[in-house]
């Protein structure tokens, strides 16, 4: 048995061998060059906590709800095992700057990366066999499809271990108070009826603090405007560098064009060559580009080391966009203006299948969050459209 000390959640036991042995594989690896924020590092000075880090709080997480003896007398060992390993698994996929890579290569999202990562000829892969275990079950976990909807509901639901560990995660790295959530109480009150995760009346307050942190938390650090700017920074820099490959430029350092030659055209990037892409990578590119005779090109290369990204010109409604017009006939349209549209998070829905439930302690009858709680009912369930428009930072 060995331990890991977090700075979230303490000491993390680390009992099976096949964990340890995940653990210790280049795949997994590879998360600790991987920030959890991406752009958010670029705000606050303590972000810099990884992919990996996340990863092992997930799984500590569910062996947390698994501990509580209303919820492990109900599963199998060797559930138990699965949806653990799916937990710790279940961001391997990611790219560089976790999120934000997905928006400059939509080929293919981080969670089909994960599958492919976790059936392919990877250490991940033969470890799960080594010990007996079906990757394919691990993945049907991750994806929500696993026969056993109970297991699925503690990697991805509207309250799972994912969730709880990020929230908790992220509010201490950066510093806010947002989401400092009762973990330990909301777990303590978990119950299982009908093969459903349900939470005692107990844990609701509980609960609804849990949902405004993450409100909060979206609204304050997740969306913020220098996240974004960074985003579409790197964007138009992989934008340009798209365009250059296309149009035969001759690049003065091809080692940056042969590790991307997949993505810059635009097709699903070779697996071996995908888990070579990291933070760490992705930065010694962009500073190779530095040094390339394209003004463009070396011009966002040189905002995202030096943290000068885009401009924000102003957050504004769609039918404003036009107030804009003579700003944006003077700019390259195509690299140095954009919208982006935020939709807000709604803070529950109770239209989707994972409902968050709720029992009262002297009979199973089920209550669904939304019928329980004033604060849910007072939170308007309109989708907030804000365009967020970007320039470059010398126009006026």
């Amino acid at each position: 048995m060995e331990y890991i000390r977090d700075n979230v959640h303490g000491d993390i036991k680390i009992k099976d061998e096949v964990i340890k042995e995940l653990i210790n594989t280049k795949e997994f690896q590879r998360l600790r060059r991987i920030i959890q924020l991406g752009g958010g590092q670029f705000v606050f000075p303590g972000a810099n906590h990884t992919r990996f880090s996340h990863s092992i709080g997930v799984y500590h997480v569910i062996g947390k709800f698994l501990n509580n003896v209303h919820i492990g007398k109900q599963i199998t060992n060797n559930d138990k095992l699965l949806v653990q390993i799916a937990g710790l698994l279940h961001d391997l996929g990611h790219g560089p700057f976790s999120h934000t890579f997905e928006k400059i290569s939509t080929v293919q999202p981080h969670e089909k990366y994960t599958a492919d990562i976790i059936l392919g000829k990877t250490e991940v892969n033969a470890v799960l066999k080594k010990h007996g275990l079906n990757p394919e079950n691990v993945v049907a976990i991750i994806e929500g499809t696993y026969k056993n909807s109970l297991l699925n509901s503690f990697v991805s639901s509207q309250l799972d271990a994912d969730r709880l560990d990020y929230l908790l995660r992220d509010s201490i790295n950066t510093g806010v108070s947002y989401s400092k959530l009762d973990l330990d109480w909301i777990i303590r009150n978990a119950r299982i009826i009908n093969n459903k995760l349900v939470f005692r009346l107990k844990a609701l307050y509980a609960v609804e603090n849990y949902l405004l942190g993450r409100f909060y938390m979206f609204k304050q650090i997740y969306h913020h405007n220098v996240s974004f700017r960074f985003d579409y920074t790197l964007k138009s820099w992989f934008m340009r560098l798209t365009d250059l490959y296309n149009n035969n430029y001759e690049f003065k350092n091809k080692d940056v064009i042969n590790s991307l030659k997949d993505l810059l055209e635009g097709k699903k990037c070779n697996l071996e060559d995908y888990l070579r892409l990291d933070d760490y990578t992705m930065i010694e590119w962009i500073k190779k580009t530095q040094f390339e005779e394209d003004e463009i090109l070396r011009d966002f290369a040189n905002r995202i080391i030096n943290r000068k990204f885009l401009k924000v010109a102003n957050s504004i409604e769609s039918k404003q966009l036009n107030l804009y017009k003579d700003l944006v006939d003077k700019i390259n349209q195509k690299y140095y203006f954009t919208t982006i549209e935020n939709i807000d998070l709604i803070i529950y829905d109770c239209d989707k299948n994972n409902k968050i439930l709720f029992c009262r302690d002297e009979d199973k009858n089920i209550f669904e969050l939304s019928e329980l709680s004033e604060i849910l009912k007072s939170v308007p369930r309109n989708i907030e459209k804000i365009l967020y428009v970007f320039i470059k930072d010398n126009v006026k």
